[in-house]
Order: C-alpha cells, then sequence, then structure tokens
C-alpha cells in the first residue's frame, strides 16, 4: 500500500555541485567584526544597555514622555477640587491652600494627580489652617479630580474664669480666643459652659480638655438632663487640672462626678438613684456626689451640708445610698 521512499546514495550526495557550494561557504564563514566602543562616553553607554542608536532614541523618547506626563499641563494635572465636612466659608480657604500647596514644582511636582503625596497635602492643611481638626481622607478620581473630606474645629465649649474673663474651647479641647458678651450680656449660644476657680494655664492655644475628659462631658450634657429632668445650666471645676467636677442643673440637684470614674456606669447608677426618687424628693435635694465607688452620697436641701458654701471633697455628713447593682 505504501511506497518505501528511496534513499540517496550518500556518495552521490557528496558529489552534488550544490552541496559541495554550500560546504565551500561554510568552510569560508567569517563573523562580523564586532566594533569596539571609542572613548570613555562610549563604552559607559555601552555599559547601560545604550550602545546602538536605536536603544538610544527609545530610551530619549520615553524621558521625553515622562517630561511630558510630570511637568507639562496634561489630563493628569489637578482641575477640580471638592471638600467635604467644612463648615461656612471654610471650603474656599481649603481650595486656595490646596492650590498652594500643588503649586510646588520642587524637589517633586504636587500638581499632577499621579505623583500628589496624599500625606504631604493632609500635613500642610493641618499646619497651615487652624480651623481644621484633622483632614479624614483625601481621594483621587482619575484624570484629575480631588476630594478631601475633613473635620473642622469648631468652638464647644466656653470656659469662665472667677474674673468672669471667657475663653472659647474647640472640639478637640484647644483654647482659641476671648470671647466677650454682647450689648446685652449675653455669651455666644449652642456652646456649654465650664466655670473655675483658678485660671492658671488657660492661655490661647494652650490644651483646656484632654480628649476623654471631652467625650466624658458630652456624654454628661446628653444624658444627664434625662435623668434629673432639667437642663444643665454650667459645668464647674476648681481648675483644668482637678479631676472632679460638678453639674448645675436648672431645677434638681447638683451632680459631683470625677473623670476618672466610667461614664456610662455613673450615669446608669444615677437613672438607678433617681428612679427611687419622687419629683417632691428630687426638688428637696441639694447635691448628689457619684465619686467614690459604687455608693452615691445624697444631701438634702434641709440637711446641714446644705449649709456649706463650698461643696465638700468628702462624703462625709451625707446620707449614701448603695448603687450596686
Amino acid at each position: 500500500m505504501f511506497q518505501n521512499k528511496r534513499k540517496t546514495d550518500s556518495r552521490i550526495r557528496f558529489q552534488n555541485s550544490r552541496f559541495k557550494h554550500k560546504l565551500e561557504q561554510a568552510r569560508g564563514y567569517k563573523r562580523a567584526k564586532r566594533i569596539a566602543p571609542m572613548g570613555s562616553g562610549e563604552i559607559f553607554l555601552s555599559k547601560i544597555g545604550l550602545g546602538s542608536w536605536f536603544s538610544r532614541f527609545a530610551t530619549l523618547l520615553i524621558f521625553l514622555v515622562l517630561i511630558y506626563i510630570v511637568f507639562i499641563p496634561n489630563i493628569f494635572f489637578v482641575k477640580d477640587i471638592s471638600v467635604n465636612g467644612s463648615v461656612g466659608d471654610e471650603s474656599s480657604v481649603i481650595k486656595t491652600l490646596t492650590d498652594s500647596y500643588l503649586s510646588k514644582t520642587l524637589p517633586w511636582p504636587q500638581k499632577n494627580l499621579i505623583l500628589l503625596s496624599k500625606k504631604g497635602l493632609k500635613n500642610f492643611l493641618v499646619k497651615n489652617d487652624q480651623k481644621i481638626l484633622s483632614v479624614n481622607s483625601i481621594s483621587k478620581k482619575f484624570p484629575s479630580s480631588l476630594t478631601i473630606n475633613v473635620t473642622p474645629r469648631v468652638n464647644q465649649f466656653i470656659i469662665q474664669t472667677a474674673s468672669s474673663t471667657d475663653f472659647s474651647v474647640a472640639n478637640d479641647g484647644l483654647i482659641t480666643n476671648e470671647i466677650f458678651p454682647d450689648s446685652s450680656g449675653t455669651l455666644p449660644g449652642g456652646l456649654a459652659l465650664i466655670k473655675i476657680g483658678d485660671s492658671d494655664g488657660i492661655i490661647i492655644g494652650n490644651q483646656a480638655l484632654s480628649q476623654n475628659q471631652i467625650k466624658f462631658l458630652n456624654q454628661m450634657q446628653n444624658q444627664l438632663p434625662g435623668v434629673v429632668k432639667s437642663p444643665i445650666i454650667y459645668f464647674e471645676m476648681e481648675s483644668l487640672q482637678t479631676p472632679d467636677f460638678t453639674a448645675d442643673f436648672k431645677t434638681g440637684p447638683k451632680i459631683m462626678v470625677t473623670f476618672n470614674s466610667d461614664a456610662e456606669q455613673i450615669l446608669s447608677r444615677l437613672s438607678l438613684l433617681f428612679s427611687q426618687f419622687s419629683a417632691s424628693d428630687i426638688k428637696n435635694l441639694y447635691y448628689v456626689d457619684m465619686r467614690f465607688g459604687d455608693n452615691g452620697y445624697v444631701c438634702k436641701r434641709s440637711a446641714p451640708c446644705a449649709q456649706n458654701t463650698v461643696i465638700p471633697n468628702t462624703a462625709a455628713s451625707t446620707s449614701p445610698t448603695n448603687l450596686t447593682n
């Protein structure tokens, strides 16, 4: 079925003129002589892979493209800046500061969204704008949009010294400015008032309250009125260094608390305590001292402890009420 192909005799193949010609060509083949680079510059280029003109041209082209992308205005240059979380006209201030930062070209251009350092911009904004409490995030949206999310530094407290000098305190505890009542003698509304006896350390730019103290005061401000059934008028502290403070209410007793305790436990125990009193009983209370463990010490208006002009630092002469669950 299949026919075997006849093999050519090797003696005949070797005598073939074409084969002899190829053999002669192979014997006379010489590899092309490589020209060695001349001069130090040529040697250096050859070592880094730029020995040929083609490689040099390709490298130059890539270099020019990189220069264009980095330095020449193009689609990756920031054109749109949006600010979230700012208050009032602060958004325009943040945009102006951002533009100032993006204008920096040395040592590394920042206008280009690809090269923009989000950490650098964040630090720049916080350092140069006292009204920014923190920069929460900076988002790049290619090709040319930038979104900045901030938490503003806003006034939250008023500290009033014994000499009736008032200072505003921001939501991070920083003393921001001295403030003055209006023509009717009214201080700015919406700020919690803290009265202190010792004004040491009350300097604009100083830290008046820690973050833990602010959190504690906020919890008391938000939840104590519901327990006592009366709004808080002000908080009172001997000084910024003391761990104790008193909450004074429009009606009802003073509540004495310490920053060293747990706010949730204090509120829970006060709720338990006040649930045992009638409305008339609450009106007859002068203060409730919650600074000593699981006990709440109650002073009635008719008791000797209510005659003291200064609330005592100990629970002596008061009536203990156990609040252990």
